[in-house]
């Protein structure tokens, strides 16, 4: 007896959480809906731009470093791959030969507030002949994992991924 009266109290509260959740939001179309959420999508894009125009050049080598790693790692850390470098350069040695992995990006210290300013930041990826720029890390990692696998080609993103994040609207 108790376990109905908990299964219907339990079925008469999601009924009343689903009514309030219509009333505070109103009834919404489906192409309503995902307006709104690629509008938050875009909004948390443009926050993640202004964050990573905070990122001093250091820490974002530290990325670069441990995105490079987690690669190798998620490769089953191959034999006679060994990464070395500091600063802004990056050396990962293949048997196969070598890439180099490079930030670019210009820092300006204001002196009267004690802040610094960041530039827009280039990633370089060269080796084997081939010099590519990437404006984003991901770029570079797809690339990078691409190269490293063999690939002639990088397989471009799905075109609603492609669309968004090249920020083309």
């Amino acid at each position: 007896m108790i376990l109905e009266w908990a299964a219907a109290g339990a079925v008469i509260l999601a009924g009343l959480i689903f009514c309030l959740r219509i009333m505070r939001r109103g009834i919404t179309t489906l192409d309503q809906d995902r307006d709104q959420y690629l509008e938050r999508i875009r909004a948390g894009e443009r926050q993640l731009d202004e964050d990573r125009k905070n990122i001093s050049l250091d820490e974002q080598c530290c990325v670069l470093r441990a995105a490079v790693e987690d690669l190798l790692r998620l490769a089953g850390d191959p034999p006679g791959h060994e990464l070395s470098g500091k600063g802004t350069r990056l050396v990962l040695r293949t048997p196969a030969g070598e890439w180099r992995l490079e930030l670019s990006m210009r820092e300006r210290s204001l002196r009267g507030t004690r802040k610094v300013l960041h530039g827009r930041s280039r990633w370089l990826l060269s080796g084997f002949g081939r010099d590519e720029t990437f404006d984003d890390l991901a770029g570079l990692m797809r690339s990078l994992n691409a190269h490293l696998r063999g690939d002639e080609m990088v397989t471009p993103e799905p075109a609603h991924l492609a669309r968004r994040l090249s920020h083309q609207r």
